[in-house]
């Protein structure tokens, strides 16, 4: 099964194939043809993945790294770096997330893009985004690896942006561009510095130099903090996570794959990567915990006052990272990546199940279930769907319940996981412990008021009340990512552990039923809270969402995000216009414009005042030799004196 590992480049270049045929194909091509090509060349990807998978899982455990040099890219001494593939535990693991889940979305995406004038365009980012995430997870090198962590920025640009024409959604796209450029910046630096540090990209390398402890801490320090720089960014932690919410401007395929299996997992996926880099540096690790579950907290807190019902997932998905990047930074790799395995399922099912509600609303608003201006988005004029669409209902219930830690469903065994590894620790990992168990919480609550205010009660729209279920197409997908929600957290249930003896063999998952129960309890509070004050006795139609009666002028905060873009825009984006408008107003016209114009207009000075010698007059010229002549014997005289 060896020879496998050399034909493992094909992940990589089914989805990069399915997008150049649809590059190239012109003519007319029906719609449905273009999404079964880029949904194949997902699906391809997939199956070579397994393969992989499987050759790597018949080796020993201490024979599970395979390195594929594929080609020399660069030979410029002392630089050399190899286009390769790292095949091992963790990006076999990550490959299979990235491609199963992409996969789906692709299929889902048939139906909910059907109509859509620019679906080419559209299924051509969709494959170009997968190609670049499994070049980013496959890197052997943290070169290339910083090559799909760019392509993956320009495809969410892309297809963040998709539907341009609207202001708003090129807006957002430049948004996410822009505050990943600054991560990046920090990202960069790092890449710099860990080159001239260790004279080389390749992880091993790099990893063994650090394990023989020949480098300085101060130094790993600054290189692991300027490398999460970039983190913050691709995964949305604070303070760089203000793109993320506006990034559901996409189609919502888009979303789910940017929050399921791309883009904001490559943070995630470095850290882990980049371990024994970041386990030398202490700091470092304690300013990761640290954020994580800073994070995880500030955005479940905004959750609870939004009414867009992809924002909320929004802001679920960061708060998740939060938790996913906390545990990566104390250390425990392995409930990291597991947590971000059964987050991609349920997380993919819940912004599907938002697609599915959209897709409803709008066919019924478009078709006669009502008149004037409505956005889709908002969950107050949702309600009663579970009667309309059970499929959905349901498939998003158990996501919902996954992702607030219900047991037995996955969510509950992943986050569990994270808990244990903080709990009982000291310093910033207990204050991180705190964090988590109260963004556990909070995370109950918000999904139980979503699920109610969308699925129970009586509609309170019209276009609620005549929505229809979704196309098989899309609902397929949902059953599939709800039973991968109920039973992947069993992968690395306690007793099981497979996932445990993947990545790391010799360290099983921990289980402790006080802790178990605490989160239980906890996420059971939260679900609690939230039906006592949403379910429809509680909140008949027509009322104010009595959450925002109940907080008034904090529950407007929450709505509008702690108004953390205003702050922003105060701080850097408004003096950075100014700057702009100073520089194209005064700087470029009267210093950059004025020098270059006042150099010609000087020139043409001196040019109108030589012409005047160019008289062609034959006295003219001999009394300027009669001059010149004067004047150089005069000069000579004073030198000779």
């Amino acid at each position: 099964m060896d020879a496998l590992f050399g034909w493992s480049w094909l992940i990589i270049a089914f989805p990069l194939l399915g997008f150049l045929i649809n590059l190239v194909s012109t003519g007319p091509t029906r719609e449905r043809t273009v999404g079964i090509v880029a949904s194949a060349a997902a699906a391809a990807s997939f199956g070579v993945s397994v393969l992989v998978f499987a050759a790597l899982l018949a080796r020993p455990a201490e024979a599970r790294l395979v390195e594929v040099s594929l080609y020399r890219w660069a030979a410029v001494p002392p630089l050399a770096v190899e286009v390769g593939l790292r095949l091992d535990p963790l990006s076999t693991a990550m490959a299979l997330i990235v491609t199963l889940v992409g996969t789906l979305i692709h299929i889902y995406s048939i139906g909910y893009m059907a109509g859509d004038p620019h679906i080419r365009r559209f299924f051509m980012f969709l494959n170009l985004f997968l190609a670049s995430m499994l070049l980013l997870v496959l890197a052997d090198n943290f070169l290339l690896l910083f090559v799909g962590w760019e392509l993956v920025g320009l495809c969410s640009y892309l297809l963040i942006g998709f539907w341009f024409e609207v202001p708003y959604n090129a807006w957002a796209g430049r948004k996410a561009f822009i505050v990943n450029r600054i991560g990046d910046f920090g990202f960069t630096v790092g890449l710099l510095l860990l080159f001239w540090t260790f004279g080389t990209f390749r992880y091993g390398p790099v990893f063994e130099a650090v394990e023989r402890g020949t480098v300085e801490a101060g130094l790993l320090t600054l290189i692991t903090l300027l490398l999460f720089a970039g983190v913050t960014g691709k995964s949305a932690q604070i303070p760089l996570y203000v793109w993320l919410p506006d990034a559901m401007a996409g189609p919502t395929p888009v979303s789910a794959l940017i929050h399921a299996a791309t883009m904001v997992t490559a943070g995630v996926y470095l850290i882990a990567r980049a371990h024994p880099l970041f386990a030398a540096a202490p700091l470092t690790q304690g300013v990761v915990v640290v954020v994580g579950a800073a994070t995880a907290l500030w955005a479940a807190l905004i959750a609870a006052g939004q009414f867009d019902i992809k924002r909320v997932l929004a802001f679920s998905t960061i708060s998740q990272l939060g938790y996913m990047v906390a545990a990566a930074g104390a250390g425990a790799t392995t409930a990291a990546i597991f947590h971000l395995g059964t987050h991609a399922f349920f997380k993919a099912l819940l912004f599907l199940g938002a697609g599915s509600v959209i897709h409803a609303l709008e066919h019924a608003h478009h078709h006669g279930g009502g008149s004037g201006p409505f956005d889709p988005n908002d969950m107050r004029r949702m309600g009663g769907l579970a009667r309309r669409m059970p499929t959905t209902a349901w498939t998003y219930g158990i996501g919902a319940a996954a992702l607030a830690g219900i047991p037995p469903l996955a969510g509950f065994w992943s986050k569990d996981e994270i808990l244990n590894a903080l709990r009982g620790a000291a310093g910033w990992s207990a204050l991180a412990y705190g964090l988590l168990l109260a963004a556990a919480f909070l995370t109950a609550f918000y999904m139980t008021r979503q699920v109610w205010m969308v699925f129970a009660g009586a509609p309170r729209s019209p276009e609620a009340a005549h929505a229809e279920e979704s196309p098989a197409v899309m609902t397929a997908p949902l059953g599939i990512f709800a039973f991968f929600s109920i039973v992947a957290g069993w992968i690395n249930a306690p007793g099981l552990g497979l996932l445990a003896a993947w990545l790391e063999p010799g360290h099983p998952p921990t289980f402790h039923p006080e802790q178990a129960a605490l989160a239980t309890l906890i996420a059971l509070a939260g679900v609690g809270a939230g039906w006592a004050i949403y379910r429809p006795q509680a909140w008949p139609a027509g009322v104010e969402d009595p959450l925002q009666k109940a907080l008034g002028a904090f529950f407007t905060a929450l709505n509008r995000k702690l108004y953390v873009d205003e702050v922003y825009d105060a701080l850097f984006v408004r003096p950075f216009q100014g700057l702009a408008w100073a520089v194209a107003t005064v700087v470029e016209p009267y210093g950059i414009d004025g020098a270059v114009n006042g150099l010609a207009r000087l020139v043409g000075v001196a040019a109108a005042w030589a012409r005047r010698w160019s008289s062609g007059y034959v006295r003219q010229y001999g009394l300027s030799v009669l001059f010149g002549a004067v004047f150089l014997l005069l000069y000579v005289l004073l030198i000779l004196r």
